[in-house]
């Protein structure tokens, strides 16, 4: 049988065209930037709201052991459902609502809201934030300002405090979503009747030129803001402030600048040798700063 012909290979066939330079100049640079951002906000994230052990038994646990909490859960204004706590007399004149420190949750510190609930004569509404121990959803700052929100509403609309009565109390990192909420309700004509700020800061991008100086401007990569300094001349509210000034988180000189843009009435209390997380530790310096406060809103009542 005679060989069929072989099919002549040839070198001319046609080839897929090369990606041109030019579109891979443009788009390497453009991936990288993408990837870079994208791990920027991650670094964000993990930088300002740490892993938090969240011990989701301690609020419950706790409040089964208490006379003077009643357990409550109520939605962000985005939805997203809360865990906090009632603690205090229901017919205590004075209402707060506690926006807590960064990693804190409702439950360990029970016995030292007990005591400022009787030295003020006041009622607490503290909740965890989005994403810390019995709170769903993750931290991020719309998110907190949808917590303030809701908290707000919830204390108004389901425990029926009156605006007039309401004092909003920030520590911390708490004190950005306290500023923000006092800002809009200042705007919404009910604002609070006092706001007191524990050991504030003036905003994220100089906690971030302290925290990384070593990446030159850090302040550039920087997504939350919690801006209170921006914020502070429109705090037209009575402003209780204290810190301590050898606190190792946050500078007292940001305190101080924050309490200089403030348009009062405002009152400053310098807690001379004190930290950041052992302000409560002492007793007498405890009793001290509830003096202190009960008669800042004696005067402006």
């Amino acid at each position: 049988m005679a060989d069929e012909p072989r099919a002549e290979t040839t070198d001319d066939a046609p080839k897929p065209d090369p990606i041109p330079w030019q579109l891979r100049a443009t788009f390497t640079p453009v991936l990288f930037v993408f990837m870079l951002l994208i791990g920027v906000r991650m670094l964000n994230a993990v930088s300002l709201y740490p892993g938090v052990v969240s011990d989701t038994e301690v609020g419950p646990r706790l409040a089964k052991q208490r006379s003077d909490v009643r357990e409550v859960s109520f939605e962000a204004e985005d939805g997203v459902k809360l865990y906090g706590w009632v603690q205090g007399d229901d017919a205590a004149p004075r209402k707060i609502i506690q926006f807590m420190g960064n990693a804190e949750i409702v439950g360990p510190a029970a016995d030292l809201y007990a005591g400022t609930c009787l030295a003020l004569n006041a009622q607490f509404l503290l909740f965890d934030y989005r994403g810390y121990a019995n709170s769903e959803g993750r931290p991020s700052e719309p998110g907190l300002y949808a917590d303030a929100r809701g908290a707000y509403r919830y204390a108004t609309e389901q425990l029926h405090w009156e605006p007039a009565q309401i004092n909003l109390w920030g520590r911390s990192l708490g004190c950005g979503p306290a500023t923000k909420l006092a800002v809009e309700l200042i705007e919404q004509e009910t604002a609070p009747r006092a706001l007191i700020l524990e050991a504030p800061f003036t905003n994220i991008r100089d906690m971030a030129a302290i925290a990384m100086p070593s990446l030159g401007k850090p302040d550039w990569l920087i997504y939350d803001l919690y801006d209170n300094l921006g914020r502070a001349p429109e705090l037209r509210v009575p402003v209780f402030h204290f810190q301590g000034t050898d606190d190792e988180i946050i500078p007292f000189e940001q305190g101080e600048r924050l309490l200089d843009a403030l348009p009062g009435p405002k009152e400053h209390l310098t807690l001379e040798g004190v930290g950041h997380n052992n302000i409560w530790d002492d007793d007498a310096r405890a009793k001290m700063i509830r003096e202190r406060i009960d008669a800042f809103l004696k005067a402006h009542e």
